[in-house]
Order: structure tokens, then sequence, then C-alpha cells
């Protein structure tokens, strides 16, 4: 046996010699290789942070710590690793702002307090808004003249500032996830017993200006341009209709459009100048196949299954030279549903997820399976995927 273990720990210290040769040359990533194959995971870990020292890009640098800490982990340079990640983390939660969501900055002040960076640690937990982490931080690391700081902003006035703070990142957190429902209500509810807060009134305007008001929507559909008219009936007229044509032949509410069961329908609503087919008035009308109707004896109206093969399904609408899909009840998009839909003062268009489907990617984050759309929404169904659904900015405008 003891041939076999000269024969290991001769090998082994070669490695090392050949690591201390490439490290002098340089040459840091075959340095950390070779002390990984050495078995001297603390080493590779030394050379990792030599590297993230060396490096000017952020995000690189916060990866070799990263690297070094998962190493060589309850080593001197693994838990210096450690903490530099943490370090390096807090700094950039700090210049992205409101950008950072609540919990990431509260696993980065956790972290922190995990190395003993306490300082840092109960800085991060006020930014996160969580003032107990700070209390019990600042009491951890004795430092009295922060702790009776801090507990003198505990006034009425103070406790405000920072629930509006936190009030005004979470507006931006579930605007950014699309979930403008909530953050309306939120910032209402505030507004009760704040009136004249102009910060929160700026953030409801702000999001109440991009909430799309159904039923037409300017929408690109796996790289398709489409107005897309929502409801499960629709009218067609010169005014108060759904989709308006300017035309003063045509009545303000002209021709409706619905379903009976699974097929869909065309009726004119008892104008005044008739809807034509061929020739002859119609009163109603199944559609399976295209219509060519006239509005008013003057107007074309194409009226067909979007998809040719799908009767049934959702119908094609060309009229004034506007082109319109029209699913006569919610729009589908894969796993997902769009629905118009009204909440007190609010009307929101709706994107659902179905049960046992994967509600849709924005911004980098993972939605929930109810959200609501706003101008200039662009969803994916994975992180790295195409845009699957893009909302115009503004109406006429995709970009």
């Amino acid at each position: 046996m003891i041939g076999p273990v000269f024969g290991w720990f001769d090998r082994k210290k070669r490695k090392e010699s050949r690591a201390r040769k490439k490290e002098l040359k340089g040459e840091l990533q075959a340095a950390a290789e070779l002390y990984l194959e050495a078995q001297l995971q603390d080493e590779a870990a030394r050379v990792l942070l030599l590297r993230a020292d060396a490096e000017t890009d952020v995000a690189m640098r916060l990866a070799f710590c990263a690297q070094a800490a998962r190493i060589a982990p309850a080593t001197p340079h693994g838990d210096r690793a450690l903490s530099r990640k943490a370090i390096i983390s807090f700094d950039l939660a700090k210049a992205s702002g409101a950008a950072r969501m609540q919990g990431e900055i509260l696993a980065i002040a956790a972290e922190l307090e995990a190395c003993g960076e306490l300082r840092k640690a109960a800085e991060a937990f006020s930014l996160a808004g969580d003032g107990d982490g700070e209390i019990r931080v600042l009491q951890e690391a004795g430092l009295i003249e922060q702790l009776e700081e801090k507990l003198a902003v505990s006034s009425r006035k103070a406790r405000d500032e920072r629930d509006r703070a936190q009030l005004l990142r979470q507006l931006s957190d579930l605007d950014v996830i699309a979930e403008r429902r909530k953050a309306l209500q939120l910032a209402r509810d505030w507004l009760v017993m704040r009136e004249h807060d102009e910060q929160v009134q700026v953030h409801i305007d702000r999001i109440s200006s991009k909430l799309l008001e159904g039923p037409l929507l300017n929408l690109v559909i796996s790289e398709q341009h489409v107005m897309v008219a929502l409801g499960t009936t629709l009218t067609i007229g010169r005014a108060h209709a759904d989709i308006v044509v300017s035309s003063s032949a045509i009545s303000r509410q002209h021709l409706r459009l619905g379903r009976e069961g699974q097929v869909p329908f065309v009726e004119d609503l008892s104008t005044r100048n008739g809807t034509t087919l061929g020739g002859a008035r119609v009163d109603r009308l199944e559609v399976t196949s295209g219509l060519q109707l006239l509005l008013a004896a003057k107007i074309p109206c194409l009226i067909e299954p979007f998809e040719p093969t799908q009767p049934q399904g959702p119908l094609s609408i060309t009229v004034a030279g506007e082109r319109y899909l029209a699913p006569l009840g919610p729009m589908t998009i894969g796993d997902w549903r769009l629905v118009d839909a009204h909440d007190g003062e609010d009307r929101f268009v709706v994107l659902r997820t179905k049960p046992g489907g994967t509600p849709p990617i924005m911004n980098g984050y993972r939605l929930a399976h109810e959200i609501q759309l706003c101008a200039g929404d662009k969803l994916q169904e994975q992180r790295d995927g195409p845009i699957v659904l893009a909302v115009a900015e503004r109406r006429g405008q995709l970009t």
C-alpha cells in the first residue's frame, strides 16, 4: 500500500507545482483547474478571487466569486469569496434601485448577515423596507449609535416615508410583472388615508394611461400584425359601435356579430339603409364561409372564417380598408386567453393562462396566471425565446 500512497502524493505535488507555475505566468484559469485536480480547493478559490480582482465586468466578477465560494465551502478563501459575492450583489441591487424585487434584496441582506458583513446587511434590510431585520443586525453588530438613530425614526412621519417608499417600489414591481389591478388597488387604498400624495397619484396615472381599453387591440402575435376585436358580441356602425366606420350612410349601430352555440352569425340591426348580400337585403345569416356584404348599399364588408379550415373559429372582418380578427369569445394564444373585462372604474384586457398551462415571461420574470395588459407589453413563452405577443405602444404603432 505504501507505493500507491506515495504515488498519489507525488502526483498531487506535481499538479500543485504545475499550478503554481501557471499562476506565476498569469494563466489563472489553468492554475485553478490544476489546484482542483490536486484537491487544493482553497488554493483554487484564491486564484479565482485573483481573476475576480482583475475582471472589469461586474457580472464576470460576481460569477468568479460565486464559483470560488461553491468549490471551497468552509475554507478561508471560500468564505472570503462568499462575502465578496454578497457585497457585489448588494452594490448591484443599490445601483438598479426599484428594478430589483424586494425578495431579492432581502436574500442579499441575509447573505451579508451570514458572512458577517453586518453594516451592509443593515443597509440592505433598510433598502428592502425590513425594519425588524435592520434593527436585529444593528443589535448584533453592537452599532449603538445607528440603532438609536433607527429607533428614533420610528415616529409616524418616518414610518409613513418608509411605507411610501416601499409602496412605490411595490407598485413599480407589480407594473413590471403586469399585475396592474393589484397595483391600482394598493395605490388607491393608500390615497384613502393620504389624499394629496402626488408620488402615488403619479403611479396611478401612469398605469391607467397604459391600460388597454378593449375591444380593439393592436397586436403582433408570433410576428403577425393583427387588429383584434374582443368580445362575445361585436357591433359595426357609425358611432357608439365596437368597430366604427366613418360613413353617414350607415346607422350608428348597423351590424351585430355573435355566436349561437358554436356557430357565428351576423345580423342587421333593423337599419334604415339595410345590409345586402348579392343585392338581396338580409336580416340574419350564419357565417360558415365568406360573406361579401354591403352596408347601406355602399360600404363593402367581408366576413369570413379567419382560418378557412375552422368555420366555427374566429372570424375575419374586413371593412373600410381595415381587417379585424374577431374571436367572439376569449382570444386563444397557445396556453393563454385574452378577455376584455371591467372592474369598477377600470377596464382591463386580462390575459389568463389555462389550468396546467405555462404563464408568459416579461422583463425576465415569469408572470402570474392572470395579468392585465398595458401598451408596450412584450410576452415570451421562454426567457430566451421569441416575442409571442406584443402590444402597440399606442394605437396604430407597434415596435
